[in-house]
């Protein structure tokens, strides 16, 4: 599809516009469609848009956690795979993409795991075929690349949660069942403990991801945001300066400047290193502080055990007392 033809796209679905991160003009902008819940007898499809999954045993238990939910387990074509670090070529993990969208045997789909490699594929996306079959769509690290751009070209809210190849805790399945099975407009409590960075409550629309992959997608037509958003972000394996520069980059494009609240979930295996340095709360105070905007850390959001299954796109409210997201729309139709 030509980059102009997604400007015709208004139908029906809620009225919210979304743009992209740095970018002044609003392009593209896209109505949010709601995709259905999943319920007990429906099928889920799990699909390998980036990295492989190293061990065929995990298929198994991916397979066996969805039936808990009274889900059936339908892999893409092309899951198993391996190209490189990739679970298949470019073509052949975008194709597996679009026929779970387009396969009407398909009610929701599931990433098996992150990695690399989403950003790739997204030029071969057929983004017409996402939004008139809005589905919903899960997973999480890498899958920040795809969550943006369903956002931003299809209007599609998406799931930030887990992954097939999860640790899948209980509180992870709580969550997962709450927001994609039950529809609940949920309140999302971390069993961590959570701290305070700026005191406050606040109101705005969900947005987010892994931060190192949010912010290499800046400045691409394919990050989608929108004015007064409650920001949530996590990594893995990352020091604190590189931390530090990601914040401060997302500061200079004007990003934390357009944010009501801010969520950091974990950083896991994150470390200091060697070098004299800050720690991560220090170093998420220099930035946050001068805002003045309500902001928390250490939620259950990320790459350890407990994550959990939050809509992108949907207006939620930040409550620093209480540590906690509350979503204020449903979460599927």
């Amino acid at each position: 599809m030509k980059r102009s033809d997604f400007l015709k796209y208004g139908g029906a679905a809620m009225l919210t516009p979304f743009i992209p991160f740095g970018n002044s003009k609003g392009y593209p902008l896209a109505e949010r469609v709601i995709p259905a819940g999943l319920k007990p007898g429906d099928t889920i499809g799990l699909t390998a848009p980036a990295g492989i999954v190293f061990d065929d045993d995990e298929f198994d238990r991916m397979e066996e956690i969805l039936e808990e939910f009274g889900l059936n387990v339908k892999f893409g074509k092309h899951v198993k795979k391996r190209h490189g670090y990739f679970s298949g070529t470019d073509e052949e993990r975008a194709e597996d993409l679009n026929n779970m969208f387009s396969d009407d045997s398909v009610d929701g789909i599931m990433a098996v795991r992150g990695g690399w490699g989403c950003a790739r594929i997204l030029p071969l996306l057929d983004f017409d075929i996402i939004r008139k079959n809005p589905k919903v769509y899960c997973g999480f690290s890498d899958n920040t690349t795809l969550h943006h751009s369903f956002l931003a070209f299809s209007g599609l809210v998406s799931y930030h949660g887990p992954n097939g190849n999860s640790d899948w805790s209980d509180l992870t399945k709580e969550y997962f069942n709450k927001v994609i099975m039950r529809g609940e407009m949920a309140e999302f409590i971390s069993k961590s403990e959570v701290k305070t960075i700026n005191p406050g409550k606040a109101e705005g629309i969900l947005i987010g991801g892994n931060l190192t992959i949010l912010t290499t997608g800046m400045g691409t037509m394919y990050q989608a945001s929108a004015e007064n958003v409650i920001l949530f972000v996590e990594d893995i394996g990352e020091r604190t300066y590189k931390i530090d520069r990601m914040l401060t980059h997302l500061s200079r494009a004007g990003v934390l400047d357009r944010i009501s609240g801010f969520v950091f979930g974990k950083c896991t295996d994150c470390s200091a290193g060697n070098d004299p340095t800050f720690s991560l709360k220090e170093v998420l105070e220099q930035h946050l502080k001068p805002l003045g905007i309500p902001a928390i850390m250490n939620a259950d959001i990320g790459h350890d055990k407990h994550n959990f299954t939050l809509p992108q796109g949907l207006k939620v409210s930040l409550d620093t007392g209480r540590g906690s997201i509350k979503l204020l729309e449903k979460p599927v139709a």
